[in-house]
């Protein structure tokens, strides 16, 4: 069930999701791809995962109205990431610092 045609930032849910208590949580579709044949420091690869919580859906609510982002808006939030995040779609693949990622 959608709640809203909204735009949200993913960067803050993902951060939201680590605060609250999760009922469960899993990884799957580990990716690794290396940019360039250098696999020393100045090389780049960029890791894809698929996480997954469940959480109460109160928590979610609270997380979706803490990420919504103003009808029309733009800007750093609109650009990083932010877009049409429902609660029925799956998430969408979105490069997130390990920071904002809980146990990363």
């Amino acid at each position: 069930m959608a709640i809203s045609n909204l735009p949200y930032d993913d960067g803050v849910i993902v951060r939201a999701v680590a605060d609250v208590p999760a009922r469960d949580q899993s990884v799957s579709d580990v990716r690794v791809d290396f940019l360039s044949d250098d696999i020393g420091a100045g090389g780049s690869a960029t890791v894809t995962a698929t996480i997954t919580w469940s959480i109460s859906a109160a928590d979610a609510v609270s997380i979706l109205d803490q990420a919504r982002l103003p009808q029309g808006a733009s800007g750093p939030a609109a650009e990083n990431g932010a877009h049409d995040q429902h609660a029925d779609h799956a998430p969408h693949d979105h490069a997130v610092d390990d920071a904002a990622v809980p146990g990363a």
